[in-house]
């Protein structure tokens, strides 16, 4: 699937930062449902918008406020709209989402076990959560690309965990559905099913 010029413009600085962020997109445009709800986590300059299936609505959510004062000047859709907000300070009261992307962000959250909590009460019951993120042997490559400028120095110096399929599977109220690996193994694709699970208040 071609990717225009323009989906591949951001803030990162790497020479190969655009044809990774290419790739990432065309590797999860074939998972992404039409006439879904979508909340775009890491949305960075909203190319995922220009690529997408017929949808109902699009949350775009980063926490660089010039991305998103940009965003919103451009992007002028009554069913498209971006908060600015870290995502652990994110709190959402509408109708939840059937599917969440996250593209090479969880890399630089705490966890998938903290990350996932916060995302049960935002994906709806049978959700999709898109991920991509590197690969444990990816971690010398991008360090050593990172030093010659290959990749972007300060988006790698946040990257605080590195995942193995394992870690995706056998999670509690999620579903692996699929899990891939691309670009020579260094990074994955992980399609996880959010089940229903009553949750009891004490």
């Amino acid at each position: 699937m071609k990717i225009s010029k323009s989906a591949a413009q951001s803030n990162l600085d790497g020479m190969l930062s655009r044809y990774l962020k290419k790739k990432r997109l065309q590797v999860i445009l074939p998972f992404i449902p039409t006439n879904a709800r979508i909340l775009d986590i890491g949305c960075d300059n909203g190319a995922l918008l220009e690529h997408l299936p017929a949808f109902e609505y699009y949350l775009g959510l980063d926490s660089q406020e010039t991305v998103i004062t940009r965003n919103r000047e451009h992007y002028k859709q009554t069913n498209v709209s971006f908060a600015c907000a870290n995502f652990d300070d994110f709190a959402w009261q509408g109708t939840q989402f059937n599917l969440v992307v996250m593209t090479a962000v969880l890399e630089h959250l705490q966890g998938i076990g903290p990350a996932l909590e916060r995302l049960y009460a935002l994906v709806a019951e049978n959700g999709l959560l898109l991920i991509t993120t590197p690969c444990p042997i990816s971690r010398f490559v991008l360090h050593a690309g990172a030093a010659v400028r290959l990749f972007a120095r300060d988006s790698l110096s946040e990257h605080k965990n590195y995942f193995r399929k394992i870690d995706f599977q056998h999670l509690p109220e999620w579903k692996l559905d699929l899990y891939n690996r691309f670009e020579f193994g260094l990074n994955q694709l992980v399609v996880l099913r959010k089940l229903f699970a009553p949750r009891h208040k004490p």
